[in-house]
């Protein structure tokens, strides 16, 4: 395992300006996200009364806020909104995937192979992406009612998440695994290599990826328990340098955990040949 880790890292020190991109990339997005919430939360909390003269000014608040949301359209804006940068954002990462799995499936090819990558396989990123939305997404259509029913038919919290949590866990895990299929579908694209083939490579390899998954998902999780930690204690700029420095730290977590896993689904191609 750790000469995949070696090898994703000496990978990931020759392409620092794919990295400088993805952190660039981020951070206008955090920084869009922050002034957008900034923009509709404060106004909202300044009407708030406090401290509140009597309780009934607390509840009045909460009555107003409600009318609001479900009498009116006067937040129907805001909500176009954030679904049409959700839909910028999702049409934008195929783009980059395309970028990034090319330079990592060409590590010696001269020039700039991320910006190579998006000209050359945009299109089957573009699809693969496309499909694997879908299909991860499909059992929302039955879970979102089922969740709505419990919601209403539970009267406490315990009740709700036994009833709930499962089926969320059984979702995540198994769209977990199912993401890893389509990533090694993208490796295969980004080889130029058949999807068959490109799968039946992971497969044979199936438990060191996936180890190599947990392995930077832990990573990133003790990054960003330190991150928020040290930005509870050290407020004001300090804080606000740490919150926007965690996306290069994340950046490179997920550029160095890529390139160590398409290390190990090589080697299994390689030997399959």
């Amino acid at each position: 395992m750790k000469a995949y880790i070696r090898t994703g890292w000496d990978w990931l020190k020759e392409h620092v300006y794919i990295w400088v991109i993805l952190f660039l990339y981020q951070l206008l997005w955090g920084f869009f996200v922050y002034r957008f919430i900034d923009g509709i939360v404060l106004p909202v909390l300044r009407r708030y009364p406090n401290p509140a003269p009597t309780e009934m000014s607390s509840q009045l608040f909460l009555i107003e806020s409600q009318f609001h949301l479900s009498k009116t359209n006067d937040y129907t804006p805001y909500l176009w909104i954030v679904v049409g940068c959700m839909a910028i954002r999702m049409l934008l990462t195929p783009f980059i995937e395309a970028g990034l799995f090319y330079a990592i499936a060409h590590p010696r090819q001269s020039g700039l192979t991320f910006f190579q990558g998006i000209k050359v396989v945009w299109k089957p990123m573009l699809l693969l992406y496309t499909i694997k939305t879908v299909l991860l997404l499909a059992p929302a259509y039955w879970f979102v009612p089922y969740a709505a029913h419990v919601l209403t038919t539970k009267s406490t919290v315990a009740s709700l998440l036994a009833s709930v949590a499962p089926f969320v866990l059984i979702w995540a895990i198994c769209g977990w695994i199912f993401h890893h299929l389509f990533l090694f579908m993208q490796f295969g694209a980004a080889s130029e290599l058949s999807l068959l083939h490109s799968v039946t490579a992971g497969v044979r390899r199936m438990l060191p990826i996936l180890g190599l998954s947990l392995i930077f998902m832990g990573l990133v999780l003790v990054i960003s328990l330190l991150f928020t930690t040290a930005a509870m204690f050290w407020t004001g700029m300090t804080a606000l340098i740490l919150q926007q420095a965690f996306p290069a730290v994340r950046a490179v977590c997920k550029m160095w955990g890529l390139s160590a896993r398409y290390a190990i689904w090589q080697e299994a191609n390689q030997q399959s040949k």
